[in-house]
C-alpha cells in the first residue's frame, strides 16, 4: 500500500504565509514618530503574513522659486531629496524582523495625496501611518498628515501611536450600527493579538435628558438595547476574539476617548465617512477629534465599496 506524503508543519506554515492576502502600505518619514507604525507593520508581516511596502514622501522644492544658494535645478533637488529619504528608510528598517523583504519606495509630492494614490494603485488592504505626538508642530506634519490621509482614503487607515511595539490587545470599537462602523470593528478584531479583546461602544447624546413614555428619547433608549445586542452577535459571528459591549451617554468623541483612557485600550476603531460634504462636516469632526486627542492607535475604516 503506498505511503501518503503528509505535508510537514513547516510546509503548511509556509503555504499559509504565501496565501495571505493582507497588503500593508506603511507610510514613514524615517523619523522617530514612525517607529510605532513600522513595528506594527513588522508584527503584521510576521503574525498575519502580510506583504508590506514602506513608502516615504518628500515634499517638492518650490519649482517657481529660483534657488538663491544653489545652481542645481529644482528637479535635481527633488531627486536628491527622494534618494536621501529612501536611504533613510533603509537604515530605519534595519533590525526590524523580515523588513529586508519589504518593498521600499520614496516619491516626491504632497504626502496625503501620494499615500492614497499609491494605496489605490498597489491595491493595499491597510494603510499604516504614525499618529504623531500631538505637539503644535504635528498640526503641520505627523498628526495632520494622518488626518488628511483619512479624510480621502478609500482604504482603511491605522494611525499608530509612536510608542506601539506590538499588535493591540484591547480595542474599543465605536458603533453607530452603520455598515462602516461594523466593518471597522471586524477589521479591528483581525488586527488584535491572539489574546485580544474587542469591546463595542455605542454612545448616546441624550445624557441627562429625561424621557416621557413614547417620546423620541424613550423609543430610542428602548430600541437601542435590541439593536446593540444584534450588533454584538453579528460581530461575534464573524471574529475569533472575545467580544463584549457597553452603552454610554455623552458627546461621542470625548466619551469614546474617556472610555479608551479609562479601560487602557491600545486601539480605537471608528467607521469611515462617505465622501459627501455633510458627512465630512458632521461626522468627520468626531474622527478628527479622536485622532488628534487619542493616546493610543486609531483605526478608521471607510464604508465597503459595492461590487
Amino acid at each position: 500500500m503506498p505511503v501518503l506524503d503528509t505535508p510537514s508543519a513547516s510546509h503548511r506554515k509556509a503555504t499559509t504565509r504565501q496565501s495571505s492576502g493582507l497588503r500593508v502600505l506603511v507610510a514613514t518619514a524615517a523619523d522617530p514618530d514612525s517607529a510605532g507604525a513600522l513595528h506594527v507593520a513588522a508584527e503584521l508581516a510576521q503574525q498575519r503574513a502580510a506583504t508590506v511596502m514602506a513608502l516615504g514622501v518628500a515634499v517638492p522644492f518650490p519649482h517657481k522659486v529660483t534657488p538663491l544658494f544653489t545652481v542645481k535645478p529644482p528637479v535635481s533637488i527633488d531627486e536628491e531629496s527622494r534618494l536621501q529619504l529612501l536611504s533613510h528608510i533603509g537604515r530605519r528598517l534595519q533590525g526590524l524582523p523580515a523588513a529586508a523583504r519589504w518593498s521600499k519606495q520614496a516619491m516626491i509630492g504632497w504626502p496625503a495625496d501620494v499615500i492614497n494614490n499609491v494605496a489605490a494603485s498597489w491595491k493595499a488592504s491597510l494603510i499604516v501611518i504614525g499618529i504623531g505626538r500631538h505637539r503644535r508642530i504635528d498640526r503641520l506634519f505627523g498628526t495632520e498628515t494622518a488626518i488628511a490621509v483619512i479624510k480621502h482614503a478609500r482604504t482603511p487607515v491605522l494611525a499608530v501611536s509612536t510608542k506601539a511595539r506590538e499588535l493591540p490587545r484591547r480595542a474599543c470599537a465605536a458603533v453607530d450600527f452603520t455598515e462602516a462602523s461594523l466593518s471597522s470593528a471586524i477589521l479591528a478584531a483581525s488586527l488584535l493579538a491572539r489574546d485580544g479583546t474587542l469591546t463595542l461602544v455605542h454612545t448616546s447624546a441624550f445624557k441627562g435628558i429625561k424621557s416621557i413614555d413614547g417620546d423620541l428619547v424613550d423609543v430610542y433608549r428602548a430600541g437601542v438595547h435590541a439593536k446593540f445586542d444584534e450588533a454584538i452577535a453579528e460581530v461575534r459571528r464573524r471574529v475569533q476574539c472575545h467580544v463584549d459591549g457597553v452603552l454610554l451617554e455623552g458627546e461621542p468623541g470625548q466619551t469614546i476617548l474617556d472610555y479608551a483612557n479609562r479601560e487602557r485600550c491600545d486601539l480605537i476603531s471608528l467607521g469611515g465617512h462617505e465622501q459627501g460634504l455633510l458627512d465630512r462636516v458632521l461626522l468627520g469632526s468626531v474622527r478628527t477629534r479622536v485622532v488628534r486627542a487619542a493616546k493610543c492607535s486609531v483605526l478608521i475604516a471607510p464604508p465597503p465599496v459595492a461590487d
